[in-house]
């Protein structure tokens, strides 16, 4: 609070103080005679003028000075100046009303959320204000939209502009709604409501530029705070799978913006709905951080950590990518047993699947014989091997299924191979049908090699850093050869011999895959199990056939409103994705990649159109949007960029004249009523 002047030369009026004394002192009259004789003594005479030349009525005196005073004060136009708070409305008849979507607005307090409490305001201002006024009006969540193209008198149309608003779930673009508003405004005069929370460390910064742009244009930018008291969030801003003990370790972190320590009962609600109850501590003003240990067989997918919170329940949520947990059955149906091991059909692959014969890369291979494929269930197993199997005409159906409802079979040949048995009984399975067996080298000599992979497609991009010259290491005597055909959507050949000979082919079935390796995987046809690059090729073809912990599905975090991209594997020409509700979500192919943007929170799933899936997306809202205390005020900035507008006068020339009028009139009711002098 400060005190100024408006014409400081007229306080040298203030000499004119004196003449009230000089009054007083010149203009005394005694107020008792007394009768005194010539011959009192001289010395009595002397004190008794000294008494008469003494000040007398001194209130009267004073009176007088202070009007006099008050009088000099009223020509000098005193101001007193303090600053004050928001603004009030000017009344141009031009108003821009800018109402906050983000997500803080969502939060509830009192009964009713902020934005609520928004627009019931901008309603009252609508109504108050005079026939004639001209609106626009801006809502603003991750954008800016202006809900009027041009200024409009039409309160009813505003109004139901306004109650149509509902809250968004991402960040505040204040910055576009002002951009928004100075184009509504056309470059005159305004006035810019702005309706928020003013919560978040960024969207009050970010818009300071465009602020000023505003103001610069002579509108007034005049916040309406629209606040929790105090304001409080819970939220989930993290959740990461690792791996612990039993199937791994859940950590997921929950911050408190409130000011008081809050217990939260929260959930782990896996992929395959197994749900793990948990409560979190977390301190005022900081975060907690939680582990859940995951069970030893969980599915893959997106998994969910829910932790209630009754003030802001948009942010209650966290999603995370979890891997396949534990054991996958790999079913492998050996056609040819030997009377030793290294003659066996499947051992060299039993070993490359389970090098240590356990479970520790997520598969666990289960050996029959042909008969076995009769156990053959598809909640259970996700691969099948066929290794040399003479006849699969039994359980030709059966195959068919379990590849269409999103399994995959591997055929690998060998001398108990008849190619009618199979083009019977594997019609719809194969990439073409089997032609017969043909010798590519006589014994005695090396095998024909294989051609190098392209490390682009899925099964090789391990090896494009290193190792795939290997694979021309690997060859075959013996193959299984193929009635003509030509790659497509469908079909593919993803390895040659040289000279061009199918080596390793596949076909997509429905939602399942199936793979033909034109020689055998022991040492009859071929010297593959003797290779280097054998062990890393079979894992990595089980993984990418879905039969391991990570299989060949790309994960993807991603926020909302974000463009999202899954990286798809070469060859695949359109897909499907869904969004969290199952509905379909608009997507679009560019450079090997899904292409889509992502409205709101949850797991997302991206197939080919009828057939597997490809790609989980786990979308979160930006961890930044939960905190709802706000850091910076709109009146702090428009304050720097016009500090007249948050600065409050009173003018007290008038009072102080009022009241020298007083005085006076008070000094002669006195002077009156004592008989002083006047």
């Amino acid at each position: 609070m400060s005190l100024s002047l408006l014409s400081p030369l007229a306080a040298a009026l203030s000499l004119l103080v004196a003449l009230p004394i000089l009054a007083h002192l010149t203009r005394q009259r005694p107020t008792e005679r007394l009768a005194y004789g010539a011959m009192l003594l001289v010395q009595r005479l002397v004190k008794r003028l000294r008494r008469r030349r003494a000040l007398k009525d001194v209130l009267l005196m004073a009176l007088r000075i202070a009007a006099v005073l008050l009088a000099v004060a009223a020509a000098a136009a005193p101001r007193l100046s303090w600053k004050g708070d928001i603004p009030t409305f000017e009344g141009s008849g031009r108003m821009v009303l800018l109402l906050d979507q983000s997500l803080s607005m969502a939060l509830v307090d009192g009964g009713s959320t902020l934005l609520e409490r928004a627009k019931a305001e901008a309603s009252a201002r609508v109504r108050s204000t005079p026939d004639g006024a001209r609106f626009g009006v801006v809502a603003f969540g991750p954008s800016s939209r202006a809900l009027t193209t041009e200024m409009t008198d039409d309160k009813n149309r505003v109004l139901a502009l306004i109650a149509d608003l509902q809250p968004t779930m991402g960040a505040g673009d204040l910055r576009g709604a002002m951009l928004d508003a100075r184009r509504l405004l056309a470059g005159e005069k305004g006035e810019v409501f702005v309706f928020s929370d003013e919560a978040g460390p960024s969207m009050i910064p970010e818009a300071e530029e465009e602020i000023g742009r505003v103001v610069a244009l002579g509108s007034a930018v005049l916040p309406v705070p629209i606040h929790a008291d105090p304001p409080r969030n819970l939220a989930v801003t993290a959740a990461h799978y690792g791996d612990g003990i039993e199937g791994g370790q859940l950590t997921f972190r929950v911050a408190n913006y409130g000011p008081t320590t809050r217990e939260a009962p929260c959930e782990v609600v896996l992929p395959d709905g197994q749900s793990i109850p948990v409560f979190v501590d977390a301190p005022a003003g900081g975060e907690a951080e939680a582990r859940v240990t995951i069970p030893r067989q969980a599915a893959s997918g997106v998994g969910r950590v829910t932790c209630d919170d009754p003030d802001l329940a948009l942010d209650d949520s966290r999603w995370f990518h979890l891997p396949q947990v534990g054991a996958s059955r790999v079913l492998i149906v050996d056609g040819d047993p030997g009377d030793t091991p290294v003659r066996s059909e499947v051992y060299f692959l039993e070993r490359a699947l389970a090098p240590w014969g356990g479970s520790s890369n997520g598969v666990v291979p289960e050996v029959v014989s042909p008969k076995g494929l009769g156990a053959l269930d598809p909640t259970t197993h996700r691969l099948v091997f066929l290794a040399n199997v003479a006849d699969p005409g039994p359980f030709g159906a059966r195959l068919r299924d379990f590849v269409r409802r999103g399994g995959s079979v591997v055929i690998s040949v060998g001398d108990n191979i008849t190619a009618d048995r199979y083009n019977a009984a594997l019609a719809g399975l194969l990439p073409s049908p089997f032609r017969g067996p043909e010798s590519l080298a006589d014994r005695a000599e090396e095998p024909v090699p294989l051609e190098l992979p392209d490390t682009s497609r899925a099964p090789f991009e391990p090896f494009a850093r290193g190792g795939r010259g290997a694979f021309t290491h690997i060859g075959a005597w013996r193959v299984m050869t193929l009635e003509p055909y030509a790659d497509s959507g469908d079909v593919r050949t993803l390895l040659r011999f040289t000279g061009g000979v199918p080596a390793l082919v596949s076909r997509d079935v429905g939602q399942g895959h199936v793979l033909v390796w034109t020689s055998s995987i022991d040492l009859g046809w071929s010297n593959l199990p003797l290779q280097a690059a054998f062990v890393p090729l079979t894992q990595r073809i089980a993984g990418w056939l879905g039969a391991e912990s990570d299989g060949a599905v790309a994960r993807v975090e991603a926020t909302i409103g974000a463009r999202v991209e899954v990286p798809l594997s070469d060859g695949i020409s359109d897909v499907d994705v869904r969004g969290p509700d199952g509905s379909a979500v608009r997507a679009t192919l560019q450079s090997g990649r899904a292409v889509f943007t992502a409205d709101k929170p949850g797991a997302y799933e991206v197939r080919v159109t009828d057939g597997p899936r490809v790609g989980w997306v786990a979308v979160n809202l930006d961890a930044e949007e939960s905190d709802v205390r706000r850091t910076k005020s709109l009146a702090s900035v428009e304050a720097a960029l016009d500090p007249e507008m948050f600065v409050r006068h009173q003018d007290l020339a008038e009072a102080a004249m009022g009241l020298s009028m007083v005085l006076l009139l008070a000094g002669a009711l006195l002077a009156a009523f004592t008989g002083a002098a006047t």
